[in-house]
C-alpha cells in the first residue's frame, strides 16, 4: 500500500522518476485499457465507475495499474492503492490503513475504538477530500479479501462518491452478486487483461533491443505472450549472451511460472484434473470423465473451471498455453506410463465419434481434435500452435485486384525459409529449410482467370488481423463439370491419367454432387509465420474432415512429406509428376475413405499407437468393468494393495478405493476376497 506521491528530495525523486518512465516505456498491448482508465478520470461519467481488472498469474496487472498510478498523478488525482496482503482482514484494519495513506494523525487513530465509528470517519474523510481532488481507490488482490468482500461491498463501496474511481483488480472477475444484481452491473466495468498479442510482443522485444525477426519469433514461440513469461526470457537472455543474442532454455523461468499459478491449486484431486487437462487441448466434464476412466464429480469441476488459468472457449474449456506445455512436460518426465495413458484415452474418445458415419460430417470441430492426438510434433506445429486462426473469404470482383497483387508480390519477391519448430514432446528444436526457388513452387501453377472460370469456389482468400491478402488457397471439387481440366492441366494431370476407366466413372460424377477434391495449392506468404501456418494446416484437416477423397500434390519437401503420412494420406504408388522441377519428381498424397474404407482408416491410424477398438471385441470376463477398473482387479488379484496400485497405475489411493467400490458394486461382492473369488472363476 502506497500513496503514490515521491517525496521531494533530490536524488530519490530522480530515480523514481527514471524507474517510471523505464516502466512506461516497456509497457505495451494495453491501449483500450488506458484508454478506457483516461476516460473514467478525465470525463467521469456514472456507468462503468467501478473497473474490474482480472486476469491470470504474470499476466501484467500490477504493470498496468502502476500505469494508472502515473496516469492519476499526472492529473494530480491521488491514487490509493490497498492491497489485500498488506493489512488485516477486518473491516477495523481496512479503515485504519485507508485513513493512515488519507493522512490522519496516527495518535487520533489510536483513539477510535468502535468500528463504526471508524468507517464513518474513513467515509467523512474520502467524501471530504473528493470535493477538492479527483481519487482512485484501487483494491488489488481482491481474491485474497475472503469475507472482507460482503462488507466491502454492502457496507463501504456504496456509501462513496461516485467521483471516486473504484479499481478491483485479481485474478478473477467479479461474480455472484456482483453481476446478478442489475445495479452493481450498472457500476461494473470488466478489464480482463490477456497474454499480449503478436505485435505486442515484437513492440516489447525491439525496445528491448531484439530486433531480429527469426529471434523475435522464437520468443513468441516460446513465451505465447505472457508478459511475466517474456520479461524473464528477455531479461535471462540479455545477461546470459552479452556478446550476442541467443535464446536461451528458459526452464528455470516456467517453472517458476508454474509455481505461481500452481499457488490456486492446494487440493490433489484438483491437482490431479489439472495435470490431466494439461494433456488435453480442449476439455469438458464429459471428456475429462472418460478419459480419467472414472466420473469427475461436477462441484469438482465447477472448481477447475474457476481457475484463473483456464478459460471457456466454444467448445468447452482450455488450459493457458504455457501451463500446458509446462505441466505436460513435467508430467511426460515423472510419469511417462501414466502420460501416455492419457494422451491413448483421448485418441480412443475421438475415435469413438469419428466411426459414427451417420454424424461424420457433423462433427468437424471432434475431427479436429482426433487429428491433434493422432498427428506428430510436426502436425501439432502447424495446425494447433494458434487458437483462432485467419479467416478466409472465396475470390471475388472486389478482392481480384488485391489476389493479384498478392501472386506478383509472391513471385517477385522468393526467400529462402528456415522453419524453427519444436517438438512439444521432448523440448527438441529442429529446422526445416526451404530454397527460394521451392518458395514458389506452390504459386508456379496459379492461375486466377481459369480457376473462377472453372469454379468461382475454387480459390479462397487469408486476411491477416490488419486486412492483407496474406495467403491463398486452390481446391478443386471433382466431379464432371472439372475433371477434364483435372485430365489435361499441371499438377493433376499425371494423376488422374493414371487411374483406370472405371475409377475415373466412379468421380465422373454430377456437378451437384462432389466425388472429392483435389488441392492444387495452399500457399502462404510466411511459413514462419504461426498464424498462417495454423490456417494453412487447418484447412487442409478440415478437408479431410468433410471429404471421403482428397488429393494433394505439394511440392516434395521434407515437411509436406511429413505432414502429409502423418495424417494418414497414402503416398499413391508409382506415379508421380514433374511440374514444380523437371528433374525431380513429387509425389501425390491421397486418402480414400469412401464406403467401407473409414473404419479400416481409422483402425490404422490407432493401431499406430498400439490400440485396438475393444467395443468391437467380446470380452466375457468382465463386460461390465471399465478398462482402469478392470487393472485393478487385475492388480488386486496379483496381491497388490491398494497403495501398491496407486503407484503402478500412477493413481492415488483414493482413487483406487473409488475403482473398488464402484467394482463391489457391478460385480454384487462385498470384500476383495469375494471379488478375487469372482474373477478367477470368470477367467477359468
Amino acid at each position: 500500500m502506497h500513496d503514490d506521491k515521491v517525496k521531494a528530495g533530490g536524488s530519490e525523486e530522480r530515480i523514481a522518476a527514471r524507474i517510471d518512465q523505464l516502466e512506461r516505456h516497456y509497457l505495451v498491448g494495453r491501449d483500450i485499457e488506458i484508454q478506457y482508465f483516461i476516460q473514467q478520470l478525465t470525463v467521469g461519467g456514472q456507468q462503468g465507475r467501478i473497473l474490474n481488472l482480472y486476469g491470470t498469474g504474470g499476466v501484467g496487472k500490477s504493470y498496468l495499474i502502476d500505469e494508472f498510478r502515473r496516469l492519476a498523478v499526472n492529473v494530480n488525482a491521488a491514487f490509493l492503492l490497498m492491497d489485500s496482503r498488506g493489512f488485516s482482514h477486518t473491516p477495523q484494519d481496512f479503515c485504519t490503513q485507508l485513513l493512515r495513506m488519507l493522512g490522519y494523525p496516527m495518535e487520533k487513530l489510536q483513539q477510535i475504538t468502535d468500528p463504526q465509528a471508524l468507517l464513518e470517519l474513513c467515509l467523512d474523510i474520502l467524501r471530504e477530500k473528493a470535493v477538492n481532488q479527483k481519487h482512485v481507490l484501487a483494491l488489488d488482490t481482491f481474491e485474497d479479501m475472503g469475507d472482507m468482500e460482503l462488507w466491502l461491498r454492502e457496507a463501504f463501496l456504496p456509501q462513496l462518491y461516485p467521483e471516486i474511481l473504484i479499481l478491483i483488480a485479481g485474478r478473477f472477475p467479479l461474480q455472484g452478486i456482483w453481476l446478478s444484481s442489475p445495479a452493481w452491473r450498472y457500476w461494473i466495468h470488466r478489464m480482463p487483461v490477456g497474454d499480449l498479442d503478436y505485435f505486442s510482443v515484437k513492440e516489447y522485444l525491439e525496445r528491448s533491443g531484439i530486433s531480429q525477426e527469426p529471434m523475435i519469433k522464437q520468443i513468441w514461440m516460446k513465451t505465447r505472450g505472457h508478459p511475466l513469461t517474456l520479461s524473464l526470457i528477455v531479461s535471462t537472455t540479455m545477461v546470459q549472451n552479452i556478446q550476442g543474442l541467443e535464446l536461451v532454455d528458459g526452464t528455470e523461468v516456467f517453472e517458476h511460472i508454474v509455481s505461481i499459478w500452481l499457488k490456486e491449486v492446494p487440493d490433489d484431486n484438483l491437482r490431479e484434473l489439472v495435470e490431466t487437462v494439461a494433456v488435453l487441448r480442449h476439455f469438458n466434464q464429459e471428456l475429462l470423465s472418460y478419459v480419467l476412466d472414472q466420473e469427475v464429480k461436477t462441484d469438482l469441476f465447477q472448481w477447475l473451471i474457476g481457475l484463473s488459468f483456464i478459460r471457456r472457449v466454444d467448445r468447452g474449456w482450455i488450459l493457458h498455453d504455457l501451463m500446458r506445455d509446462a505441466i505436460g512436460y513435467e508430467l511426460r518426465l515423472r510419469q511417462p506410463e501414466h502420460y501416455d495413458w492419457l494422451w491413448k484415452r483421448c485418441i480412443m474418445y475421438y475415435y469413438s465419434r469419428m466411426t459414427n458415419q451417420s454424424k461424420r460430417k457433423t462433427i468437424a470441430w471432434e475431427g479436429v481434435e482426433w487429428y491433434y492426438y493422432i498427428g506428430d510434433h510436426v502436425v501439432r506445429n502447424f495446425c494447433y500452435q494458434k487458437l483462432t486462426p485467419y479467416l478466409m473469404e472465396p475470390l471475388s470482383p472486389s478482392n481480384w485486384a488485391e489476389a493479384e497483387q498478392y501472386l506478383d508480390n509472391r513471385r517477385s519477391n522468393p526467400k529462402e525459409i528456415c522453419l524453427p519448430l519444436q517438438n512439444p514432446e521432448t523440448g527438441e528444436m529442429f529446422e526445416y529449410m526451404i530454397s527460394k526457388e521451392e518458395s514458389l513452387y506452390s504459386v508456379k501453377h496459379i492461375h486466377l482467370q481459369e480457376l473462377y472460370e472453372l469454379d468461382p469456389g475454387i480459390v479462397k482468400l487469408m486476411r491477416d488481423q490488419q486486412g492483407t491478402i496474406c495467403g491463398l488457397t486452390a481446391i478443386i471439387p471433382i466431379h464432371t463439370g472439372t475433371l477434364d481440366y483435372l485430365l489435361t492441366h499441371p499438377l493433376s494431370s499425371t494423376y488422374f491419367q493414371s487411374l483406370p476407366d472405371h475409377r475415373l466413372k466412379e468421380l465422373r460424377v454430377p456437378i451437384e454432387h462432389i466425388a472429392g477434391y483435389f488441392v492444387k495449392t495452399i500457399d502462404v506468404s510466411d511459413f514462419e509465420d504461426v498464424a498462417m501456418r495454423t490456417t494453412a494446416g487447418l484447412t487442409f484437416i478440415s478437408l479431410l474432415i468433410s471429404s471421403d477423397y482428397v488429393v494433394a500434390a505439394p511440392p516434395d519437401l521434407s515437411f509436406l512429406k511429413d505432414f502429409h503420412l502423418s495424417l494418414g494420406c497414402e503416398q499413391a504408388k508409382n506415379v508421380a509428376h514433374y511440374d514444380y522441377d523437371s528433374n525431380a519428381p513429387a509425389p501425390y498424397y491421397v486418402l480414400d475413405t469412401r464406403g467401407g474404407k473409414l473404419q479400416g482408416y481409422l483402425n490404422k491410424m490407432i493401431a499406430s499407437f498400439g490400440l485396438v477398438d475393444h467395443s468391437k471385441q467380446q470380452n466375457n470376463d468382465m463386460p461390465m468393468l471399465s478398462e482402469r477398473e478392470k487393472e485393478v482387479v487385475v492388480l488386486l488379484v496379483k496381491g497388490y494393495t491398494n497403495q501398491e496400485i496407486a503407484a503402478d497405475l500412477y493413481i492415488t489411493e483414493v482413487t483406487v478405493k473409488k475403482h473398488l467400490t464402484a467394482v463391489f458394486r457391478k460385480l454384487n461382492v462385498r470384500n476383495r476376497t469375494q471379488l478375487v473369488n469372482s474373477y478367477l472363476k470368470k477367467t477359468e
